[in-house]
């Protein structure tokens, strides 16, 4: 009993401490520093390139150290810039939470006249994107070691954007590995290999989270060797760009490369116990909060809120008062052969619509239907040797057992 209030009192003291901030506007005015050289590179057509950011504090903050989040814009890694309407509105917003937010600027382009295929052209510029990305936080930890001017807590760093952003903060978060590089299409120590020539070398890129809007993976196996970093995600289910699941992302009507959207991230990071939230705008295309008319401005504001829950969780440990993350019970299910060839037999407590998904081991979805049965048989011939998860959903519950098909 007396733990039990001694817990109950510090968490009742930790709210009082932070109160409101990192979770709703604390703040009423933003400093902003920009073009900031963070590095120096050479694009795609190897012009030299310098770096820049900008930086947004909260204006009177009197804390010594701040969480850090490193955000980049979108454009599909051939347009954007790090001042553009969303991502500004992003890091403003977030920094009159109490964080320090960056934008930053990163080299963009593809040569289609290069001669090769267009995958290994988006691929570079997306290793492009991360090796510029880790040179910013680089640079930011740098500061740190180097008087701090930022106020910055070096362990409490996130990173992200929207669209390319998210893209580039997932992969400069999980590719990082010799397996994971090599399965890339492009030579990688030819334009730097993992850590990049952007600048800052010696420090620390390594990073806490990721805030993925409408981003996606190459592959999420990538997330296999970094189980300790947590995944903030949202996504709409119609994104024509981008997508939700796993899809080829297009350039221009043709197909470029498969891309694993927010759901197939999310359900990957499940799989592994990973820390992991999924936001899902049911109907949305891409990037829906970005724009000036009313229906932008309120997935902005539910995008907002959403990202701003889920970093309040991280740097404070506490669970944003009003904001209750459902619990969802053990849904118990049988399976049986298994390991199986051509058929299984799925047995459940009780008859009732549940909703039944296949996933294999890269975490795209090879089978969905609606179950009402109490017993169900499923023919599972089509289904590639191997190991999968079956996850069952209903309304309270969850439910997830492996497959391994022979």
């Amino acid at each position: 009993m007396k733990k039990f209030i001694l817990l109950s009192f510090l968490l009742i003291s930790m709210q009082a401490v932070f109160g409101q901030r990192y979770l709703t506007k604390t703040f009423d005015s933003v400093l902003v520093q920009s073009d900031i050289q963070y590095g120096f590179n050479f694009n795609y057509k190897g012009d030299s390139t310098k770096l820049y950011l900008d930086i947004y504090t909260p204006y009177g903050d009197t804390a010594i150290q701040r969480p850090l989040v490193v955000l980049a814009h979108g454009g599909s890694f051939v347009q954007g810039n790090r001042k553009l309407a969303d991502i500004v509105t992003v890091c403003k917003k977030l920094t009159e939470m109490g964080y320090v937010t960056v934008s930053i600027q990163y080299r963009l382009g593809v040569d289609i006249a290069s001669g090769n295929t267009l995958e290994k052209e988006f691929q570079q510029a997306v290793f492009r994107g991360a090796q510029d990305g880790r040179a910013a936080i680089r640079f930011l930890n740098k500061s740190v070691q180097n008087g701090n001017p930022y106020k910055l807590n070096a362990n409490e760093i996130y990173t992200g954007g929207i669209s390319a952003g998210g893209v580039l903060g997932l992969q400069l978060a999980f590719l990082e590995s010799p397996d994971e590089v090599a399965s890339l299409v492009i030579d990688t120590n030819v334009i730097g290999g993992v850590e990049g020539n952007s600048g800052n070398s010696g420090y620390s890129w390594k990073v806490k989270g990721v805030v993925s809007l409408c981003g996606a993976m190459g592959n999420v196996s990538w997330m296999n060797n970094n189980k300790d970093i947590s995944i903030c995600n949202m996504h709409g289910t119609n994104d024509a760009t981008v997508p939700y699941k796993t899809n080829y992302f297009k350039f221009f009507g043709t197909n470029v490369a498969i891309l694993q959207g927010g759901f197939s991230v999310d359900s990957m990071a499940q799989k592994q116990n990973m820390n992991t939230r999924l936001y899902t705008f049911k109907g949305a295309d891409h990037v829906p909060f970005s724009g000036t008319t009313a229906t932008n401005i309120l997935y902005m504001d539910t995008t907002l809120k959403y990202v701003a829950s889920y970093l309040y969780k991280q740097v404070t440990g506490l669970t944003p008062s009003g904001i209750q993350e459902k619990q969802l019970k053990q849904i118990s299910f049988g399976i049986y052969p298994n390991p199986a060839n051509d058929e299984i037999n799925l047995q459940f407590e009780t008859a009732g619509s549940k909703q039944l998904s296949i996933f294999n081991m890269t975490g795209e979805q090879v089978y969905n239907n609606t179950i009402l049965e109490k017993t169900f048989k499923l023919n599972i011939a089509s289904l590639a040797k191997g190991i999968y998860l079956i996850e069952m959903k209903d309304q309270n519950g969850l439910g997830k057992q492996k497959l391994i098909v022979n």
